[in-house]
């Protein structure tokens, strides 16, 4: 068996979900179905949800992995989303280009990870922020040059 981890809300669903198809198939009797519900809500490792469904038919069986676990952001991944998140905000003024353009530069990290990595949440915000930026910078111009002598 594997280091036990540390468990978190989706692995808490995962065997709730387990325990209601037991409760519902008649597996489980009301007093014991909530019992195992409310250890379940305050498991913190794999081992003490391995411990709810462990003596359940197979059917019921817990593998233990959940599709939502994720890796922690890396320094360019974290700066990326600091630096496009920043852009935003800062594009009424016209330094939301700059910072975007650095979330960009920032995210282009090497590999591919399992679901949405910080990187690419940092180079959509700053591609938003470019995007508002020169908005912006579009609408002063233009309201700058508009202008007509009385």
């Amino acid at each position: 068996m594997s280091k036990d981890r540390r468990v978190g809300h989706a692995e808490r669903t995962q065997v709730l979900g387990l325990l209601g198809n037991a409760f519902e198939a008649g597996v489980l009797p009301v007093g014991e179905y909530d019992a195992r519900v409310a250890a379940v809500g305050t498991a913190t490792r794999a081992s003490q949800l391995r411990l709810q469904v462990s003596d359940l038919p197979p059917a019921y069986a817990w593998g233990g992995s959940a599709a939502a676990v994720t890796e922690p952001p890396s320094g360019a991944g974290r700066i990326a989303l600091i630096l496009g998140v920043a852009s935003v905000p800062m594009s009424i003024c016209g330094v939301g280009l700059v910072l975007g353009i650095l979330a960009v530069i920032a995210s282009r990290g090497p590999g591919r990870r399992r679901g949405v990595p910080t990187a690419l949440v940092g180079r959509v915000f700053g591609i938003v922020g470019i995007a508002l930026s020169l908005a912006a910078l579009t609408t002063v111009f233009l309201a700058w040059n508009g202008r007509t002598s009385p």
